[in-house]
């Protein structure tokens, strides 16, 4: 069974990203997290916590509960390649070019 994706390598992954300050960042004295540089702004979620790792782990979460299902959200995600972060990132720079 593959490792579950950990919040350091989600992190890391969307710090790689442009734009990446728009999705981490720090509002209200909390850490927030978003998925709107996979799922875009139509289908985003915001997810907080006391620390940046704690806000990536319910996005982690959230992700996972996503693949193969029915929606925007899991469309995305399923389609990005999701856990396997390498085809995520693709897939996010293949998206970025397209628009």
């Amino acid at each position: 069974m593959e490792k579950k994706v950990t919040p350091t390598k989600i992190i890391d992954l969307i710090e790689s990203l442009p734009g990446s300050e728009w999705h981490i960042h720090e509002f209200d004295g909390l850490q927030w997290v978003t998925q709107e540089w996979l799922c875009g702004p139509f289908a985003g979620s915001a997810f907080d916590g006391d620390t940046t790792e704690k806000a990536a782990e319910k996005l982690i979460d959230y992700l996972y509960e996503h693949i193969g299902h029915n929606s925007l959200v899991g469309r995305s995600v399923t389609a990005s390649g999701f856990p396997d972060l390498e085809k995520v990132k693709a897939y996010c720079l293949t998206v970025l070019d397209e628009v």
